[in-house]
């Protein structure tokens, strides 16, 4: 199972839906597309083995999940790449691709927090903002892309220009990118820090992006009516931070009651063993 990101790509040998082996590297996207392959090449290589029968492969954005091709990359150099036979090529094994927060979701639904629920939704909160939409425990994908659910907008008059063109959508509010520019500081890890030393502000910034990201999950709460709600990446970490105005923002604005909101039961394991489980 991989996972590519925009700033880590992980990867874990897996058996049975257990991640046995794992291993990562950073994933160097402002040095181009040539060094971003060599690193998904190098992470592989790492844990392949002649035990390998397939590759199962997680990555941002929108593609052709067919034929694994990927289509414009907001946080990666790799827009209209062929993934799937790049990998292919060179470890000679059958290779399934999806988008990162939809092999996310099919995880958690296949053996973390979503295992007892038939209708989950995963939002993956990282350098951006992911969305899985599982339904009777398989991957929804529309016409092939359903889900991207961190480019719904929730500021329509938004003037902040956003790297995906749509400005104000919830990634440039939940996302990395987008506390940090609110918080005006370069790290989320340091605005979390901040918060545990007892620091209001990074308290407020972290209250603040749990009523954004609040206004986001009611919108898609009243969309789907899911049974459960899985949050996961690396933001999820500050989960005592955002969750309680996330909950009361929810709590205001969603017409459907009775969603379940929780964090990742899997953390990094859960898109490595969804990623693995395509195959």
């Amino acid at each position: 199972g991989l996972d590519i990101g925009g700033t880590e790509i992980k990867a874990g040998l897996v058996l049975n839906g257990k991640v046995i082996k794992k291993t990562k590297l950073k994933t160097e996207a402002a040095k181009g597309r040539k060094q971003v392959l060599e690193n998904i090449y190098l992470t592989v290589k790492k844990l392949f083995n002649k035990n390998v029968k397939a590759i199962g492969v997680g990555v941002p954005g929108p593609l052709d999940y067919k034929k694994g091709v990927l289509g414009k990359q907001v946080n990666l150099p790799l827009s209209n790449l062929n993934l799937k036979k790049f990998i292919q090529q060179k470890f000679k094994v059958h290779v399934s691709i999806d988008n990162d927060a939809k092999v996310f979701a099919f995880g958690e639904t296949l053996y973390g927090a979503g295992k007892n629920y038939r209708n989950v939704i995963g939002i993956t909160l990282g350098t951006g903002v992911g969305g899985g939409i599982i339904i009777d425990k398989q991957i929804y994908h529309g016409r092939s892309n359903a889900g991207e659910l961190g480019h719904t907008t929730i500021n329509f008059d938004e003037k902040t220009k956003s790297n995906c063109g749509n400005n104000g959508c919830i990634e440039e509010y939940v996302s990395a990118r987008g506390i940090c520019r609110r918080a005006k500081i370069n790290s989320p890890r340091e605005i979390y820090e901040l918060a545990l030393k007892g620091d209001k502000k990074a308290i407020y910034d972290w209250e603040e992006t749990g009523r954004l990201l609040g206004i986001g999950l009611a919108n898609i709460i009243n969309a789907f009516d899911p049974d459960i709600i899985i949050i996961g990446g690396n933001i999820s970490n500050a989960w005592k931070f955002f969750s309680k105005s996330m909950f009361a923002e929810v709590s205001k604005r969603a017409l459907l009651k009775g969603t379940k909101i929780v964090k990742t039961k899997l953390g990094e394991d859960a898109a490595i063993v969804g990623a693995a489980s395509l195959v």
